[in-house]
């Protein structure tokens, strides 16, 4: 709570996340905080954030299981199997992408192969059905032209802020319209746009 005591003084007198981290390595040494963890929170600070206590986390309660402990639930109580013991499956990803090199490399590949992903592929050449955040983009720049900004802090911390100030419903807008340019392409035999 210290450090960000620090760093939300040294940001509003217009210090620089670098040299913010040289005080703090100054005066902490070894404990200090790492840099990125700065930048983090100039970039809190900067969109707005004042808050320098950490918020209540409401926290599940504990549970334990052990070989031990299941061994006897299940010789006490006959309907329990094994079966009842294992995690959930819970959500499914489905991810679209282009067929671009980053997402077609072996690391990249491997990555959704582990998360167990169903990956929709991108068309090729289909610009009109492009990946579901084609529709961030036009509301995100209008909001931001016109404005100038001193360096990259700034402009990450505008587009964090704008993005935050989205709300739910606009992302999920987002993904229903690529729905909506998916069906309109399957009813009209492959072309997205009537002939």
């Amino acid at each position: 709570m210290k450090e960000k005591c620090v760093i939300e003084f040294l940001t509003a007198e217009q210090i620089v996340p670098i040299d913010i981290h040289r005080h703090l390595l100054k005066v902490y040494g070894d404990n200090a905080v790492d840099v990125t963890t700065v930048r983090r929170w100039v970039v809190r600070f900067n969109s707005g954030e004042n808050e320098v206590h950490d918020k209540p986390r409401h926290r599940r309660p504990c549970s334990a299981a052990t070989p031990h402990n299941e061994q006897r639930l299940i010789r006490t109580d006959q309907q329990i199997t094994t079966k009842d013991f294992r995690p959930k499956k819970q959500t499914t990803f489905r991810l679209q992408h282009d067929n671009a090199r980053p997402h077609t490399s072996l690391a990249t590949t491997a990555h959704i192969a582990k998360f167990d992903w169903t990956v929709l592929l991108h068309p090729p050449y289909c610009p009109y059905l492009a990946p579901s955040n084609f529709h961030f983009f036009g509301p995100k720049k209008d909001g931001l032209r016109g404005q100038h900004f001193p360096d990259n802090d700034a402009v990450i911390a505008a587009v964090r802020k704008r993005l935050a100030s989205a709300g739910a419903d606009f992302y999920g807008r987002s993904i229903q319209a690529l729905v909506h340019r998916w069906q309109k392409c399957i009813t009209n035999g492959g072309d997205y746009v009537e002939k």
